[in-house]
């Protein structure tokens, strides 16, 4: 109680113009605390740039040119290896650049821990993709498409999330959304496991299948103004 009532004395001795400042400085803080989702969604959105250019960048370098024609087939093998990747990490970019433009004006931090894992997840890529270039097995095809997997059913997550958030007052939308998430979850999951399964018959097939995903969701993208045209 002393102490208590010590602290009440320290601040009633403050004079009127710092009251006014202390004052001030806590509206400001009540201001960043509200414009911060916001300024994270700009950040996340930067970051995501970054990560996935790098990742890009990191891939292509693992292509080692062919020293003589012995190794040119090898050489047109890697740069099919690395377009692959390349479509792969571009139509996820994309995807979260739908998102983030359409749904994700506030994110959360939940949504900005799914989406370090989900970068995290994703630079496993490049190695993946060296790992693939050195030798097409069914263990390095298989590994491939489980770090795929993964980054599908986190960028899913983000997007749920996401779109959860904004739609929050309407619940129609939640059931619209929570519907999507499940069959695409549902059908994310049967294909990869298909493909998955197919890395160990034919491996270099699977690993060409793989680009039909991205390519068929990139060229022909899901509709989203069907959402926001239901009454």
């Amino acid at each position: 109680m002393k102490r208590r009532n010590r602290k009440e004395h320290t601040f009633n001795n403050f004079s009127k113009q710092e009251k006014e400042k202390l004052k001030t400085v806590r509206q400001e803080l009540i201001q960043a605390q509200e414009e911060e989702p916001e300024s994270l969604r700009e950040h996340l959105q930067a970051f995501n740039d970054g990560v996935m250019a790098i990742i890009i960048t990191i891939i292509v370098l693992e292509i080692q040119p062919a020293i003589n024609e012995v190794h040119y087939g090898q050489f047109l093998a890697n740069i099919i290896v690395f377009l692959i990747t390349f479509f792969i990490v571009a139509d996820f970019w994309y995807d979260l650049h739908l998102a983030f433009s359409y749904y994700i004006f506030k994110p959360s931090k939940t949504i900005a821990v799914l989406d370090f894992f989900f970068l995290a997840d994703l630079s496993l890529l490049p190695v993946m993709t060296k790992w693939i270039m050195a030798e097409s097995s069914t263990f390095a095809v298989a590994n491939f498409g489980v770090v795929f997997l993964i980054a599908k059913i986190l960028e899913y997550l983000i997007q749920y999330f996401g779109a959860k958030k904004t739609a929050k007052y309407s619940q129609i939308m939640n059931i619209i959304i929570s519907r999507s998430f499940i069959r695409k979850v549902a059908v994310t999951l049967f294909l990869n496991i298909v493909l998955i399964g197919l890395s160990f018959v034919l491996p270099r097939l699977a690993m060409i299948l793989y680009v039909v995903i991205p390519v068929i969701s990139f060229l022909f993208p899901v509709k989203r103004n069907k959402i926001v045209s239901v009454k």
